[in-house]
């Protein structure tokens, strides 16, 4: 048996500092392969726009070592970001004042990482060689399975045209249906694009893998609509990095204003816009700030009205901290100061900064979405997504009280855990065979 595992989405995403959600997943299957490929037929797919490419994992090992090693900044200097973002919770409130709240990181893709992305690319280009006709039929010959757990180019269903033809069995990830569910939190056209999306998914899939049971309901509920069968859907939660299960020994930021997180793409269905006024409401009810707000994610779509509030607003200046990109090790190190992760958003597939931030043993103030429920149990605390009072309240409440919550009782899942799992579901699926792909 032969694995292909697709990893486009982490090449084009090699200039970051800070994953999103779905590039630790993919990081994580990727990762789980390469140990895998020592005793079994691994190789690794790239789908660019207009042909795929094949490596081996002694091409892509490299890459994804450096990758990791830049998200986490383990054995390294702390970030500058990080750095900056230190001083800046140091200094007082009072020397905030201004006209637009404080921006750390706004160049995020730094000379040596763009440069360094590029000749990554450069190589990866010239290392991996495009799939032929012939490849196909020696992969029909000898048994393969694709997993492909990012949804990136999905929506180009003639680039996975192969995998037919290949007779290849096929594992996809579903990370959520906000775009058809909830287009009006999305880009303009990505409705389209995501239902063609799930139609790649569904036309080759053995199986899909969804993160949460509230992901599968919805994927049941679209193709219901559409008249369309429910393909197998296997509800395996998300795993978390072993920098929150088992985190470095750096001091979190002590400072003496207290401080909320906030983490996430700047997007409209995260509620910022709603949160901050929420906490203009709640910050200003004193002489002075009584908490700081960071929020830690890059700007993305249709977020004018945050962005508005952010540059445009000398009341929330002095508390608001607005920082692009951070390590991971400078992430634990500022979640393990913080009163409490803010999560407000309108909805989400997963949640995964709740999940990160109490398994660090960090509070959380979750929206009351099926998803964070998921995720959180009974150790967060959920106020509706757009209850102005309950949010404040909530607010008052952790810093009155700090950590009341047992949040000993909360149980993450590791990455293992979750690998574990799907490995189950990939050999019931393709149980091993003869044949390999020289």
């Amino acid at each position: 048996m032969i694995w292909l595992v697709d990893i486009s989405r982490l090449v084009e995403n090699l200039h970051l500092r800070t994953p999103t959600g779905i590039d630790r997943v993919e990081m994580a299957y990727v990762q789980h392969f390469l140990k895998r490929a020592g005793e079994e037929d691994v190789r690794f797919v790239i789908t660019w726009p207009h042909f795929t490419a094949i490596l081996r994992p002694a091409e892509v090992r490299p890459l994804i070592e450096e990758l990791a090693a830049r998200w986490s900044a383990q054995g390294r200097a702390v970030d500058a970001a990080f750095a900056e973002l230190r001083a800046v919770l140091a200094r007082p409130t009072a020397s905030m004042n201004g006209v637009h709240a404080m921006r750390i990181g706004r160049g995020e893709i730094r000379a040596g990482a763009a440069a360094w992305a590029r000749t990554a690319v450069i190589l990866v280009r010239s290392m991996g060689r495009r799939l032929s006709r012939g490849d196909v039929e020696k992969f029909r010959q000898a048994g393969v399975c694709y997993v492909h757990v990012s949804q990136f180019r999905l929506h180009r269903p003639q680039r996975f045209a192969w995998l037919q033809a290949a007779q290849a069995r096929a594992v996809f990830f579903l990370h959520d249906l906000i775009p058809v569910a909830y287009p009006e939190y999305c880009r303009p056209g990505e409705a389209q694009r995501h239902t063609r999306r799930i139609e790649t998914m569904a036309r080759h899939a053995s199986a899909v893998i969804a993160n949460s049971a509230f992901t599968r309901t919805q994927l049941a509920g679209h193709q219901a609509k559409l008249g369309r069968p429910m393909p197998r859907c296997e509800v395996v939660p998300l795993g978390l990095s072993d920098i929150f299960l088992d985190p470095p020994d750096v001091p979190p930021v002590n400072v003496e204003t207290p401080y909320f997180v906030v983490i996430g793409t700047i997007e409209p269905r995260k509620n910022l816009t709603f949160l901050l006024q929420a906490w203009h409401r709640w910050t200003r009810a004193g002489a002075a700030p009584r908490a700081r707000l960071v929020i830690v994610g890059r700007r993305g779509w249709e977020n004018e009205s945050v962005v508005d509030l952010l540059e445009r607003s000398p009341a929330l200046a002095p508390s608001v901290i607005e920082v692009a990109s951070l390590s991971d090790t400078g992430m634990v190190a500022l979640l393990k100061g913080a009163v409490a992760l803010l999560a407000p958003s309108l909805v989400e597939g997963f949640g995964l900064p709740v999940a990160e931030a109490l398994a660090l043993g960090v509070p959380v103030i979750a929206s009351d979405i099926a998803a964070h429920r998921e995720v959180g149990g009974s150790v967060a605390e959920y106020v509706g997504p757009l209850d102005g009072p309950g949010w404040v309240a909530a607010l008052d409440a952790s810093m009155a009280t700090g950590r009341a919550r047992d949040l000993t009782l909360y149980r993450p899942t590791a990455w293992p855990d979750h690998l574990a799992r799907v490995d189950a579901i990939l050999m019931d699926l393709a149980p091993p065979g003869e044949g390999s792909f020289v």
